[in-house]
């Protein structure tokens, strides 16, 4: 659980932005398939092969947890997700592409976008008791975000270059996108990111990615 009790500290901020994690596609059976398995069974369904076994999609629920209890993880790849992801950090950016099997991003471009369009996902400050405290950090935050834009805004005036300008932006700035990844590596991912130690804004990314998978493929996320 991650807490955020100074949610409401953040509605005013400059050009501020929240979480959003909307699930966009994710693998189906076609043709004749369909009458005999489903997304979430794909696994089982094609683990079968190796003994030549058959299996109602029940059998097949079942089997994908027997499957993770194994530790038989290859059938997973068979389920590929893809998720639009919005209000999150280029410092989270930084931490999430270190991944490097079974995952891939487009992230928006400030090459090609200017930076002047930003937003930003500015901290929850979960560990801070004291709200006095927490609007002065924020208050910073805020200054350094408005700071930003002007001194990019300045740079494209004397002449400098979209790729250029923006490199004196903060790391807290949105940096929205659309990522490509298979259930293996997104249970490699739970395993690493959910945990205490994780930092708090990845963290948080994944539990909301969780909640989706869950919803649709709860046999291969029903132990997270």
């Amino acid at each position: 659980m991650i807490a955020d009790k100074w949610s409401y500290l953040r509605k005013n901020l400059f050009r501020n932005t929240e979480l959003k994690v909307k699930l966009v596609a994710m693998t189906k059976p076609i043709g004749e398939y369909q009458k005999i398995c489903t997304s979430e069974t794909l696994p089982a369904f094609t683990a079968r092969a190796s003994h030549e076994s058959k299996g109602t999609i029940e059998d097949d629920k079942r089997l994908n947890k027997d499957l993770i209890k194994w530790g038989h993880t290859t059938p997973f790849q068979a389920i590929q997700f893809v998720f639009y992801v919005d209000g999150i950090s280029k410092s989270l950016q930084n931490q999430w592409v270190r991944h490097k099997i079974g995952v891939g991003w487009t992230f928006r471009s400030t090459r090609h976008i200017p930076a002047n369009q930003n937003t930003f996902v500015y901290c929850n400050y979960d560990y801070i008791k004291d709200e006095a405290t927490v609007i002065k950090l924020l208050t910073i935050d805020d200054i350094a975000a408005r700071r930003a834009i002007k001194n990019f805004d300045e740079k494209i005036k004397i002449g400098a270059t979209k790729q250029d300008s923006r490199k004196i932006m903060p790391v807290f700035w949105n940096t929205p996108c659309y990522c490509y990844v298979n259930a293996r590596a997104l249970r490699h991912f739970f395993s690493l990111r959910l945990k205490e130690a994780a930092e708090w804004e990845i963290r948080r990314l994944h539990r909301e990615i969780l909640k989706i998978v869950k919803k649709y493929t709860p046999s291969v996320f029903g132990d997270f």
